[in-house]
């Protein structure tokens, strides 16, 4: 079902059908409605729809009941109360009920709508995503499968990756494990990896993206730097060999990352400059943030702690702005690890200890994450890990 909001108005009109709402109500549906299927608490909903005012907790609860009683005659709207946490926006579509869309069938625009998304994904724009994936209904075509997941997926819909019986748990598996990363130690991040690399669940695509990609990160991180570097020089390879242009960008991150972790100087301002060039010629925001928190990692390094911290701080900022939640959440994990691997203490360690505490909160990992942490264990324990197999 596709809603139309004017803003001027406080009007959400579903066809020719249109409902007055006050300025808040308006505020705090529109916000649900851009954020269907996924859960927020009071506290999240009052600090995006009331920001600089100080209202109480009860105001939500208030507006949620005004917006039932306006609603109600709309039947696939449903506001729902998440028991002990707060509340979801659920569309229900009749598709028996609803005519057929002529351009649904056709081949030639569904190409060019996951084109877009394509372009989209590859640029790192999640909001525009979003927004087309939105609008299905209104635009007459269906979402691959693999678009309806990574959609969830970079929403950090923790609850919905967790729950839904639309996927199969292996179909979800992948999406999963790279949300685990950011929740457990790094050694045992290794050990799920490498038994994921003997899971049939994943499919061919993911087992290559696990290997020439995911893992190196986690090699850094437990300190196998010799080896992360030596599946480096296999991941280029592979990247040549099979023609993934697109991954040339993120593995040239993760060698630096590997580099701040194990390398010399030198080497880490060799792959920086190249960097640099790069991302002009491809400003895509997910590298950007990427490449300056870990310009701010290299900061932090070389002891200039002031100059570090606003570089950082600018790197989750695109991000948290390119609404890719795992990204997000790994990287604010990431600061962690690396400042706890080069002992540095103090204030910026408890600063960046509490944004990731915030981050893990927005999406749930406190309700989630050790729930998703246990299935993945679950349906990996079955399968040894791949450690002892030669590099691809």
């Amino acid at each position: 079902m596709s809603l139309q909001f004017d803003e001027g108005t406080y009007t959400v009109t579903r066809r020719t059908d249109s409902i007055q709402l006050l300025a808040k109500e308006f505020a705090l549906f529109h916000f649900l409605y851009e954020n269907k299927e996924k859960a927020f608490t009071r506290s999240q909903l009052l600090d995006s729809v009331w920001p600089l005012e100080y209202p109480v907790e009860r105001t939500v609860d208030d507006h949620v009941y005004r917006l039932r009683k306006k609603l109600k005659h709309w039947e696939e709207v449903s506001l729902d109360t998440v028991r002990g946490y707060g509340y979801r926006l659920t569309i229900r579509t009749n598709m028996a009920a609803l005519p057929a869309n002529p351009s649904e069938h056709d081949l030639e625009m569904r190409e060019v709508i996951h084109g877009l998304f394509r372009k989209y994904h590859l640029f790192g724009q999640g909001k525009s995503m979003l927004t087309l994936f939105n609008q299905q209904d209104a635009l007459g075509i269906q979402v691959d499968s693999f678009y309806q997941l990574y959609i969830h997926f970079i929403q950090g819909n923790l609850e919905w990756l967790m729950t839904t019986e639309e996927f199969p748990f292996e179909e979800r598996l992948y999406w999963l494990l790279i949300f685990v990363h950011a929740l457990i130690e790094p050694a045992e991040s290794l050990h799920l990896y490498e038994q994921a690399l003997n899971s049939p669940a994943l499919s061919a695509d993911q087992l290559r993206e696990l290997r020439i990609l995911n893992i190196v990160e986690v090699y850094a991180e437990v300190g196998q730097y010799r080896r992360a570097k030596a599946q480096l020089v296999e991941t280029y390879r592979v990247i040549e060999t099979d023609h993934l242009v697109n991954f040339k960008l993120p593995v040239s991150l993760s060698e630096l990352y590997v580099e701040l972790w194990g390398g010399s100087g030198e080497r880490v301002e060799e792959q920086m400059s190249m960097l640099r060039s790069s991302l002009k010629d491809a400003p895509y925001l997910r590298e950007i943030g990427r490449f300056q928190v870990m310009e701010g990692l290299w900061l932090l390094r070389q002891g200039r702690a002031r100059e570090a911290e606003p570089r950082i701080d600018d790197g989750l900022d695109v991000l948290k702005m390119t609404l890719n939640a795992p990204l997000y959440i790994n990287s604010a994990n990431q600061i962690l690890l690396f400042m706890a691997h080069h002992r540095i203490e103090g204030r910026l360690i408890h600063k960046y200890r509490q944004v990731y505490a915030e981050i893990a909160k927005e999406y749930g990992v406190p309700m989630y994450g050790q729930r998703i942490t246990n299935e993945v264990r679950a349906y990996l324990s079955p399968f040894p890990p791949a450690s002892d197999l030669p590099l691809i």
